[in-house]
């Protein structure tokens, strides 16, 4: 099984203390891991938004990130996007809604076949994507 990170999980990556089952669970599925640049735009943009003290440590952290995920990281290329609208026609014939972000990550998994690794579970069940949560 592979696994696409979504942004929530990244960003507790940032913090002093990550959770001891969410270490332990990447641990286990390291190789199995993917992000999204997605993800790591709204990270970036997070930094960008962060206060002036945060943003060297936030940067650094980025950075890393970025390395650490760089063989592993999924664009958004031009299938990826055309799966992206027939997601959302499938959303609108439901009538439900995701955010954008959301969205574009389920459609790279759904094109990929990936699981998506959240601890926001019901921001993606709209999609149909296979969804874990290792904080559970």
């Amino acid at each position: 099984m592979s696994v696409l990170l979504d942004t929530d999980l990244l960003s507790l990556l940032e913090r002093k203390r990550v959770p001891a089952k969410l270490a332990a669970w990447l641990e286990e599925n390291d190789d199995a891991l993917f992000v999204s640049v997605v993800s790591l735009a709204e990270l970036q943009h997070g930094l960008n938004q962060a206060p002036e003290t945060h943003r060297p440590s936030l940067a650094a952290w980025m950075d890393e990130t970025r390395r650490r995920f760089a063989p592993a990281t999924e664009p958004l290329t031009e299938q990826v996007l055309v799966r992206w609208k027939e997601l959302l026609s499938e959303l609108k014939a439901k009538n439900c809604t995701m955010t954008c972000e959301d969205s574009l990550i389920a459609a790279t998994a759904l094109f990929h076949g990936h699981t998506v690794a959240t601890h926001n579970k019901r921001h993606f069940e709209p999609a149909g994507v296979s969804v874990i949560d290792p904080l559970d």
